[in-house]
């Protein structure tokens, strides 16, 4: 297992780490120097931080709890985490300053991969609480906010994304036994589909909001493809066959 970082179009990889056990769940810090996620090397799942350039690393919180899913918010300051602490996954959000946690949701159902708005006011998250994963938001700017439920076409809408110019979400959305990239446009009542392959997964959007990078699975390979809001698609060289969980950095090469 590697995470490898590329430029853009898949050229000059580099490793930033190797190990025997996985790694999942790449998130970019918003200054781009520093990249978030989960390495199963301590023999449950935590979530490290590591410096890009210097390759120095450290555990983002230490407990007993499996921790999954980070994502940072827009200024750098917290990360929110998925945390099974009382045995169901919950969403946390974390101060990276003085390691202060804060529950941000209470359900039996599993709740997970969260991720900020771009003013992070807000936090999109899957949840199943009804039924079948669905996507919900929190306002973190009113106290005591409710989950509200945010897609309603189909049984399945899963880790989504925000536009960078917060009107609309991009995620995985199963539409019959296909998994598809969609978007969602808040001032719309519809989704549309942007891909149509049978397992597209991972959806990751370029900071100028133009172009989705997200996982394929193509003649039994894992690899990366992209596609624009207007529609049009293209693969990303690979010089293995197994690449998944694409994230992109905050700036453009």
């Amino acid at each position: 297992n590697r995470l490898m970082v590329a430029d853009a179009d898949g050229e000059n990889e580099q490793i930033l780490l190797e190990s025997k056990e996985p790694i999942i769940s790449p998130s970019w810090s918003p200054d781009s120097r520093q990249v978030a996620y989960v390495s199963f090397e301590t023999g449950m799942a935590k979530v490290f931080i590591q410096n890009i350039a210097t390759g120095e690393r450290s555990v983002a919180i230490e407990n007993s709890s499996q921790i999954s899913s980070p994502a940072w918010s827009p200024d750098g300051k917290f990360l929110s985490l998925t945390m099974y602490q009382d045995g169901n996954a919950e969403i946390y959000i974390l101060n990276l300053k003085n390691k202060n946690l804060t529950r941000l949701t209470n359900h039996y159902a599993i709740d997970t991969e969260s991720t900020w708005s771009k003013k992070g006011s807000k936090i999109m998250f899957t949840s199943g609480r009804s039924g079948s994963p669905q996507l919900y938001e929190i306002n973190l700017r009113k106290s005591n906010a409710r989950p509200k439920r945010i897609t309603f076409e189909g049984n399945y809408n899963a880790k989504g994304a925000y536009l960078p110019n917060n009107e609309g979400i991009v995620f995985v959305h199963r539409a019959n036994t296909s998994f598809q990239i969609a978007l969602k446009y808040f001032d719309e009542n519809f989704i549309r589909p942007l891909t149509e392959s049978q397992m597209d997964e991972s959806p990751s959007i370029s900071p100028n909001g133009n172009v989705i990078v997200y996982a394929i699975k193509d003649d039994g390979m894992s690899l990366l493809a992209g596609v624009t809001l207007s529609g049009a698609k293209f693969r990303l060289p690979a010089k293995m066959g197994f690449v998944r969980e694409p994230a992109w950095s905050g700036f453009l090469r």
